[in-house]
């Protein structure tokens, strides 16, 4: 006879020993029955089976009842384990299906925010070519403004000289005076092209002559300024150079003292003083009038391109300060303005200052 187990090993081993035990006495018992019967030995066989077969059959009932009952217990113990672990896996699903949901979230947001970003993108690049049209558009009027002013005064230097009754020594001045007009005219579209081919990013070894310019300057716009009775004086300390070009230096300077002389009106003292001072990092330039000074409706935008009072009689279209403001601001500089109802304005711009020209370099002017 034999009884399979399904213990652990350590119970296994204990309860295998004992039902072995009593499953060989009842297997003697058993052999010891029949020889006796074979014998014919009916008393002994009779005591055999009352006796030994009996308290063996007992025990080895007993010996599997223990085993089956802990068979029980352990299957028992086999099932809450199972059922725990199919509630850790459960949870461990629940939390891969909560998981796998809170990744599709994010990677819908993160999908969504691509999207808006890269919407976001095509409409600023589109703002961005707007805005360079518009650019483009404001600088081909302040290239044209810049360029008709001292074209003006070649036309009135050709009118002057066509005159028959004029000296040959006060033609010849004239015409110089054209001639010097039309090579500012050169400066300023050389100046301003270059600018313009740079991408509005000023060249870093430019360097343009304070003192020359505004002498250049005073020079272009005296003949206006004596026509308006307007007395026009410069004023600087000494030798200094801009960072930037000629073109753009006389672009600012004649900018900011053409608008001082057009605006001045009918003040009983009519004075205009170009100044520059400068020091180790930054040129200062002021242009100061005995004007009407500024509207204060006025005065916050008035270097925004095409400003103008509501009152202003005089001809123009509003470029003339947002010139400046343009070009200083590219240069790494910044403008301003002070002004005071019925006593003037002061417009200054700032540049940085550029090192003077080296011996080398002057080598060839020189020669």
């Amino acid at each position: 006879m034999d009884v399979y187990l399904t213990l652990p090993v350590g119970r296994r081993s204990r309860r295998s020993g004992a039902t072995s035990r009593t499953q060989k006495e009842l297997d003697a018992a058993v052999t010891r029955f029949l020889e006796e019967t074979a014998r014919a030995d009916v008393p002994n066989a009779t005591s055999t089976l009352a006796l030994d077969f009996g308290t063996a059959a007992t025990n080895l009932s007993a010996a599997i009842m223990d085993v089956i009952e802990v068979n029980a217990t352990h299957a028992h113990d086999l099932a809450m384990e199972i059922q725990q672990i199919r509630s850790r896996a459960t949870y461990a699903a629940f939390g891969l299906d909560a998981l796998a949901t809170v990744i599709a979230v994010t990677g819908a947001v993160m999908l969504r925010r691509v999207i808006r970003d890269h919407a976001e993108l095509v409409e600023r690049h589109r703002e961005l070519e707007g805005e360079r049209a518009f650019e483009l558009e404001q600088f081909a009027g302040r290239v044209a403004h810049d360029i008709l002013s001292p074209l003006g005064a070649v036309s009135f230097a050709l009118q002057l000289a066509s005159q028959q009754e004029i000296d040959t020594c006060k033609r010849a001045q004239i015409v110089e005076r054209g001639t010097a007009a039309l090579n500012r005219v050169k400066r300023l579209v050389d100046g301003l092209l270059d600018f313009a081919r740079a991408g509005a990013t000023p060249d870093p070894d430019a360097r343009a002559d304070i003192r020359a310019t505004l002498m250049d300057v005073a020079s272009e716009l005296q003949p206006l300024a004596d026509e308006r009775s307007i007395e026009l004086a410069i004023k600087e300390d000494g030798v200094c150079f801009a960072r930037c070009n000629a073109g753009v230096l006389t672009s600012l300077v004649a900018n900011l003292a053409r608008n001082a002389i057009k605006y001045i009106g009918d003040r009983p003292v009519r004075h205009i003083e170009i100044r520059a001072e400068h020091c180790a990092e930054l040129v200062h330039v002021e242009v100061e009038d005995t004007g009407p000074g500024l509207a204060p409706d006025v005065e916050p935008h008035i270097f925004q391109p095409y400003a103008r009072s509501h009152s202003a009689t005089e001809p123009g279209i509003g470029l003339g300060l947002a010139t400046v403001k343009r070009l200083a601001e590219a240069h790494g500089g910044r403008v301003g303005v002070r002004s005071v109802p019925g006593a003037g304005c002061v417009f200054w711009f700032e540049l940085p200052t550029a090192p003077a020209a080296s011996a080398r370099e002057l080598l060839p002017a020189m020669a």
